[in-house]
This record gives structure tokens, sequence and C-alpha cells, in this order.
């Protein structure tokens, strides 16, 4: 047999390792059996991916594989883990580890029972503590008030009311209910479906958008969609009639959605309509959950899956459909080796076998709006109506304050009301570098060569990228005249103003720095919904798929942020923000408000998406990239050299742009240019922006095949990433 160990060791690139096969084991090893081979002094875990015959076994020194286990990779993903390494330029063993199976134990071995588990109140329900209960939360009352006397299965439990685990946990901690294993009257709770008159009523353009989706859906070969619908239109209704086709027809699906932690609503959704029918897969599952979900879906008891980006690989049988849903998200890209991006495997999977990939989205990607076979266009909100924008001039009312005092009053009066707010600044820290303002100088990391962010909670300056800390000094290090200026606020120091304005009990800070779960994000986030009134200041995390009917105000601290970077992409992000963030204002009756606090209100992304002009946009956009050779119409495939020796960097890139230049015209070879430092070591990129992305992709990877031995021997790293969403 052949295999390929699942080791993160560079230098085995993709060879195949031939062992033998124990009598015992002859009928249980196949290609894409997980088995456990020696591999050195170590046992390791390794794919079959084929076999070949060997006349005589004794003379050849090989070993045997030691067990197999009971799950085994479909054919079909060996062949995408083939094709993606080749479309990635990156190895195939790389690509292997993102389909193999979780460790779950070997043939053999007795594995736990996957369980079934049923809430029920604790002792009599008539006999609670009213006192007690007075003590909990909105959402644990919610919960508590849900279980029938019978009790419920915790998955159908939790998709009813729309709560995460966590609230069930803490609810459990406080003596209300107790889970325990469901008897087999009760399994079939976790089964039950919605019934068609619980289903909502579309309105036309839903109708509309469902019946295009099912023609496309019956077509052979791949099918693609965009459904470009506004914040609040009701893409999701739209997504669960087709899930719900996919199942009628004895299909798979797939929905993917950004990130798991930020939409528990989308999971309640889903298994409110489709019950225990439905997997999860995302890096938040413990080692055990992830392995009797990978199990239920491999084994067709759930072929509905909902999950984060890694989700596209799931073992669904029969898969018909993916859905993307808030497609434009840059979390779908996975920025380490294999630099995949979610988008492009669905679309490579259902390649194979044929199907509908559908991305939707409020603020579609400028690629997106060009690819697309056809737009289903959603322009009225299910509720509520579309929020008042407006622009607050920082050049007149900024006076070096956060909060303009426009924005003060309008937050006054919404907590007054009693009623929510959303305050965005995408920037984190309490300031995003300190210099001197008597020479000019930059606090700046000694590792990475960038600024540093100080955290008062911590009274540290920080490096965001390597994580190093340093102490501010006093005065100055360069020039010992003056003491340190802290500029550029970020969500740490917003959060404090936000404070002294309004009692601490009603602000909730949404940030990395306070977030280190997901668990701690959806209590964040339950929290908030229960509180009247409430302020919820972060950074973009804030403005991602959340619906909150109290919100009336949304408040932009900096829409600047993310403008003066180097990145061809920065106008798309920023118009992309503004309109997802003002989506979160006036989602019931009660009318939203925007506001903008800009030092440049009429630079052209922020001024259209204030007067929500997103047709303009991306027709500008779109001759901008045509002008300067940008996606969509080029494929970006973006090489860096990095070394610990500077020169050997810059000496790797420029060798590299040599090999390169004869194959492409000076315009679609750009650079090379050198790049801050990061963790000590230099860095070198350059950009090839093809017209022919495929012959590009040749040319590239025929030059890493031979470099890759020369550069490992002078101490360089050679990284290449394919359709690039970032150019730090």
């Amino acid at each position: 047999m052949q295999l390929v160990p699942l080791l993160r060791l560079r230098h085995l690139g993709d060879r195949l390792f031939d062992y033998l096969v124990p009598p015992e084991l002859e009928k249980l090893v196949g290609a894409g059996s997980v088995v456990s081979a020696p591999f050195g002094r170590r046992m390791v875990r390794a794919v079959v991916v084929g076999e070949r015959g060997c006349e005589d076994a004794t003379a050849t020194n090989l070993r045997f594989i030691e067990t197999v286990s009971d799950d085994i990779v479909p054919q079909e993903l060996l062949d995408l883990a083939r094709s993606l390494s080749e479309r990635c330029l990156c190895s195939f063993e790389s690509c292997l580890r993102l389909i193999a199976p979780p460790v779950i134990g070997a043939r053999g071995e007795s594995g736990a029972a996957r369980k079934s588990w049923v809430v029920r109140i604790s002792g009599s329900p008539t006999g609670l503590d009213v006192e007690k209960s007075a003590r909990l939360t909105p959402r644990q009352m919610a919960l508590l008030g849900a279980v029938p006397p019978e009790g419920i299965a915790v998955t159908l439990l939790l998709a009813q009311v729309g709560v995460g685990r966590g609230v069930l946990r803490r609810l459990a901690a406080k003596g209300f209910v107790e889970l325990v294993e469901a008897p087999a009257s009760l399994k079939w709770a976790e089964k039950s479906t919605a019934a068609p008159s619980d289903m909502p009523v579309l309105w036309p353009e839903q109708e509309l958008a469902v019946a295009d989706l099912i023609a496309a859906y019956a077509e052979t070969g791949v099918a693609e969609r965009l459904l470009w619908g506004i914040t609040g239109s009701g893409k999701t209704e739209v997504y669960l009639r087709l899930l719900a086709r996919a199942l009628e027809d004895g299909h798979g699906a797939v929905l993917l959605v950004p990130e798991i932690a930020l939409t528990p609503l989308m999971i309640g959704r889903v298994r409110a309509r489709f019950g225990n029918r439905v997997g999860v897969l995302h890096s938040g599952l413990s080692r055990g959950e992830r392995a009797r979900e990978y199990r239920r879906i491999a084994s067709g008891d759930a072929p509905l899956v909902v999950g984060a980006r890694s989700a596209v690989f799931a073992p669904v049988k029969n898969l018909r459909l993916i859905i993307v849903d808030e497609a434009h998200d840059t979390s779908y890209k996975q920025e380490e080796e294999p630099r995949y991006h979610a988008r492009t495997v669905a679309q490579m999977r259902l390649e194979l076998r044929g199907g509908l990939l559908i991305e939707g989205s409020a603020t579609p990607s400028v690629e997106s709006m060009r690819r697309s076979e056809g737009r289903l266009r959603l322009s009225r909100r299910a509720a509520g109506t579309q929020p008042v924008c407006e622009v607050v001039d920082m050049r007149r009312q900024g006076a070096g304050l956060l909060l303009a005092p426009l924005s003060r009053e309008a937050l006054a009066e919404t907590l007054r009301r009693g009623e929510q707010a959303i305050v965005l600044l995408n920037r984190r820290g309490y300031a995003g570098h300190v210099h001197c303002d008597l020479c000019g100088h930059v606090m700046m990391c000694g590792d990475c060569e960038l600024s540093l962010t100080y955290h008062s909670r911590l009274r540290r300056l920080l490096c965001h990228h390597c994580g190093r800390a340093y102490s501010q000094p006093a005065l100055c290090p360069s020039c010992g005249g003056a003491p340190l200026t802290r500029g550029a606020p970020g969500t740490e120091r917003l959060d404090q103003e936000l404070r002294a304005l309004v009692p601490h009990e009603q602000v909730f800070r949404m940030d990395s720095d306070v977030l280190s779960s997901g668990t701690r994000v959806q209590a964040i986030l339950e929290t908030f919904a229960a509180a009247r009134p409430a302020v919820l200041v972060g950074t973009q995390m804030v403005a991602k798929g959340h619906d909150f009917p109290e919100v009336t105000l949304v408040l932009v601290a900096d829409a600047d942020t993310g403008l003066y970077v180097p990145d061809f992409r920065a106008a798309e992000r920023t118009f992309q923000l503004l309109i997802q963030v003002a989506g979160r204002a006036g989602r019931a009756e009660r009318p939203g408000r925007v506001l903008v606090q800009t030092w440049n209100p009429d630079v052209p992304c922020i001024r259209m998406a204030l007067e929500q002009d997103e047709r303009g946009f991306y027709r500008e956009e779109l001759a901008v990239r045509e002008r300067l050779g940008y996606p969509p119409f080029a494929d970006l495939i973006r090489l860096m050299t990095v070394a610990q020796v500077p020169t050997r960097a810059q000496i790797g890139a420029r060798y590299l742009v040599e090999r390169l230049a004869p194959h492409f015209p000076a315009q679609e070879l750009r650079g090379p240019s050198r790049l801050p430092t990061l963790r000590g070591r230099d860095r070198w990129h350059l950009l090839v922006a093809a017209r022919d992305g495929e012959r590009a992709r040749a040319i590239v990877g025929q030059a890493m095949a031979q470099l890759a031995g020369p550069y490992r021997r002078r101490g360089v790293t050679l990284l290449v990433d394919v359709d690039p969403q970032s150019f730090n």
C-alpha cells in the first residue's frame, strides 16, 4: 500500500511511502483507509492513497501497517485533495489533513457509544423557588419555560429557543434542570421537523429567488448563483427552502457560515426546521464532539451540514448543494498552508459530480458580482425599514474627540428611550500607536518593524503580530525630550469613554482582546440582547450577522481606519463594513439611524455607502480593477521569500523574478518589494497578476519545485498564496 503520513514535515514534500498489509487486515485496507504505521522511531497516522503489487514482499524490507481505523476517506475527497494541492500549489499531505477523519480509535477498540441527551426539570416543576428564579437571565428563563414535563432532546430544545449550550449548562449548574441519556421513546424527538404550516410565507422576491434556484439545482453539471439581498431581507429562509428540496431528493447539502461563534441563530434555525438531520462542524467542538458529528455525517444520518470554513470538506454523501452565507467575508480564506478559499473548494467539489453553488451576501465581493451566472436580488427587509444614514464630518466636529458631540447626543437619546446601540471601531487596543510629538519617533516592535499598540488594562505595549510585550518608557527613547503620546484610539479606549457616559453594566465590548472562546462570544451576545438600554462596542465582529430588534442606533467611530493600507481591496472592504454594520439598525418596528464619523466624507466608497449606491460602487470599482489588472480581470499569485539573514531573502526574491520574467509580460510580474520584518525574519514578496490563471499556476509550480531544495539549503523559505486576500 502507498501511504501519505499526516505529518507537518516540509522536507517530505509529496512523497508516497510503501507499506505491507498484514494478512488479518487485508480485507479492511484500501484507498482512503486511515491507518497507523511505524515511521522512523514513532507511530503515525497516515492515509492510504493507492496500492501496487509486490512480487516478493519478503525481499522488499518494507514495514507493516499496524492498525486501521473504522473511518474511510471517500474517493471523492481523495480526488479533491489532489486537485486542491495542484490548485493552491501546496503539498498533497497538507490537503489530506483537511479531509482526514478526527482521531477516534483503531478498529477493534471499544469506542464510546454515541449518546442522545434529554433535558428534564429538576424535581417537581411546580416546586421551583420563585426567589431563585428571579436571578435567572432572560435567556435562561426562556430555556426553562420551554422544557416540557416529559423532557425534551437537547438539540431540539436549543434549536427551538435559539440559544447555545452555555445557557443550558449554566441553568443546569443552578439546579433547575438535569441532563439524562435519552430513552428510546424520546429519541424520535430529535428527528422532528417544522410542519409546512409553520414556515413563513414568502413574498414575491423570495418566491422568484427560490424558483430560480430550484431550477438551477435541477440542472446537470455545476450551476452558480449569487443571492444578493440587503441585510434582513430573508436570505436564510431562501436557504432553508433549498435545503428542504435537497433532502426531498435524497441529496446532501452544506451551509457555510463565516464564524460559527457569531452565528448561533443560523444553527438554531436550521435545526428547528430539520432536527437531528443537521450536523455541525467547526473548530469550537471538542475532539469527541467533532468525532461524533463526523461519523453522523459520514454514515448519512446527518445529510445537512452547517459549519465554518473547514465544513466544506465534510464527508457528505451525494452532495448536490453548497451555500456560502456572507460569501464576502475574509474568514473563508485560510491564511496557513494550504491557503485555500472555501468558495473555491466548494466549486471544485461540485465539479466532481455536479450541483448548485449559492453565494449569499448583502455586500458581494467585486469578483462575485462579475463571476456569477445569475444575480438574484432581494431588495426589501423582512421586518423594519432601511435605516437613515448620516455623515459626521470630523473636520468640523472632531476637536480631538473619539465621539463627536452629535454622536454623543444621539447615543444619549437612544439610551433615554430604553433602546440599544452598536458602536463600531475597527481597531483594538487603547492606542494604535505611541509616538513622540517632539521628534516624531514611533515605538516599534524590535522583531517585526511594526508599530506597537498600547493596552491600558495590561499597561504594556503589544505587538499584534508576534505578541511581544514592552513597557512604555516615561520619555521618548529617541530624543529623551518629551513623554510619549498615544494616538489612533482603539476599542479599549472607546469602551472606557463610553463607560464614563453610560453605567458600566450597560456597556458590552467585543474584540479579540476580551473574547477567549466561542462560548464567551455567545455569552456577551446573549447578555447584550437581554439588556435595556445597552451599548455594544467592538471591532468588525459587531457587524457580522447579528439580529437585535432593539438596536436603533449604529455609530461608526472611525470609517477611515481601513482605507489607507497597501491593499487594492481597501475601498471594497470599507464599503462592505459600512453597509453591513448599518444593517444592524432598525430591524423591527422602530426606525434605525446610522452615524458615520469620517475625516474623508467625499471618498467614493464612504459616500456611496452612505447613499446606499451599491450598483454605482461596483460599477466604478470594476472599472478601476480592469484598468489596473486586478481581480476579477486577472488571477493573483503571491510569492514570498523569508529568511533570518536579510540579504538572503532579497537575493531569493530577485532570483525568483529572473526565473519567472521570461514567461510573463512586465505588467503581469510585479515586484519584488520588501515587507516589514516579522518575528525577526526578513520578508520580500512579488505578485503575479496573470490573465491566464491556469498557465500562471503551472509556471509558478514548476519554478517552486526547482527552487525549493536550493532555497532550503540557503536558509530561505518560499511561500505561495494563490488568490491572496491579505498582503501583510
